[in-house]
């Protein structure tokens, strides 16, 4: 195992080309936590999916932040296991992609590669937060059907929901289309809304329920001919092998940014045996989250366009802090540079970084 000479966890604040909007949250400005280490074999990066407010799953950057300086940090200067320490899953998820990304650099290899990837390039989905108008929402799922994505989801919630799904395939009859609703339903109006779009012939409907109603997403997979996608609830292996045996879900997406790299493909491999669909699932991510998001998502058993989108999506062309990542024909490119194969841009880096807190072993 490489020593662990220093970390630097840096803040950042990127603008959105317009607020994403679900649920749950609005979010304007992407604030992410960036792990840099430095250890014997070299730098590597991560980055810290969590949200400012706990909203969505409960995590913040913070708490986070707070969790690598004092938990985990200690820790791994030490040489112990972080794998003890319960939750905080963004922190160890962030920690565990900078420390491999240092040493698939040292050793050349890319991460895709060592994690049995094969695929050049991945599917592009793009997410489409909720809109003002159903008009507005019809113009935009027409924007990115025009630039040539795979897949659009529709964030959904009660009252703001079949009209928009409705109107968006009137409009796009061929594009694949899915639905979000982050848990924002009971279940009896869950079944009420499939009651109203199981003829929409809708790639999924994810994660309609609240994270810990497993009974309800098996009833409703019982009930409804719509294929239902986990998210919120799939915080761990544990709970997706859980979610699989009680045959709650026909899909799970699988984000690398709560489950960290491993955990994630330990998921796929789960969903490959049982024959379960598996997408990825996106966070805003900036171009390091989004590399590592993409290394995985090549991997055999995602068989369903999930939200790999282009770093223009949220960023714009040049806002991103590393090179973007360019839709190209409806895919993406999966990076084949040693480790995540993407690395900050000093000058955007340094724009977009709002405070910094260097962490050595002697701390």
């Amino acid at each position: 195992m490489h020593a662990l000479h220093e970390v630097e966890l840096l803040r950042v604040q990127l603008p959105l080309v317009t607020p994403f909007r679900t649920a749950r949250n609005t979010t304007a400005t992407k604030d992410a936590l960036l792990v840099r280490v430095q250890t014997s074999a070299g730098v590597g990066w991560g980055e810290c999916t969590a949200m400012v407010t706990p909203e969505y799953d409960g995590e913040t950057l913070d708490g986070e932040q707070a969790a690598l300086r004092d938990l985990l940090l200690p820790r791994a200067f030490a040489g112990a296991s972080v794998r003890d320490v319960p939750g905080h899953r963004a922190a160890h998820a962030a920690l565990e992609c900078a420390l491999l990304d240092a040493q698939l650099r040292a050793d050349g290899i890319s991460l895709a590669a060592w994690l049995g990837a094969e695929r050049e390039s991945v599917p592009a989905g793009v997410a489409v937060g909720l809109s003002e108008s159903i008009a507005a929402g019809r113009e935009l799922v027409g924007a990115y059907v025009d630039a040539g994505y795979r897949r659009v989801k529709c964030k959904i919630e009660p009252g703001n929901d079949v009209a928009a799904l409705r109107a968006v395939r009137a409009d796009f009859a061929r594009v694949q289309l899915a639905a979000d609703a982050n848990g924002s339903y009971s279940v009896d109006d869950a079944l009420r809304l499939f009651g109203a779009i199981d003829d929409l012939a809708l790639q999924c409907v994810e994660q309609p329920c609240a994270a810990d109603a497993i009974a309800a997403h098996t009833a409703l997979v019982d009930e409804v001919n719509t294929p239902i996608c986990l998210d919120e609830s799939i915080t761990s292996v544990a709970a997706a092998e859980d979610a699989i045996a009680r045959r709650a879900c026909d899909a799970i997406a699988i984000k690398v940014g709560r489950l960290g790299i491993a955990d994630a493909q330990r998921v796929h491999d789960a969903c490959l045996r049982a024959g379960v669909g598996a997408l990825a699932g996106g966070m805003l991510e900036t171009g390091i989250g989004r590399a590592a998001l993409l290394a995985v998502a090549a991997l055999p058993g995602f068989t369903m366009t999930g939200d790999c989108s282009a770093s223009e999506r949220f960023f714009g062309v040049d806002g991103d802090i590393t090179e973007p990542f360019v839709l190209e024909n409806g895919t993406l490119r999966v990076p084949t540079g040693p480790g995540l194969g993407v690395e900050p841009i000093a000058e955007r880096l340094e724009r977009a970084t709002v405070s910094r807190d260097l962490i050595t072993a002697r701390d």
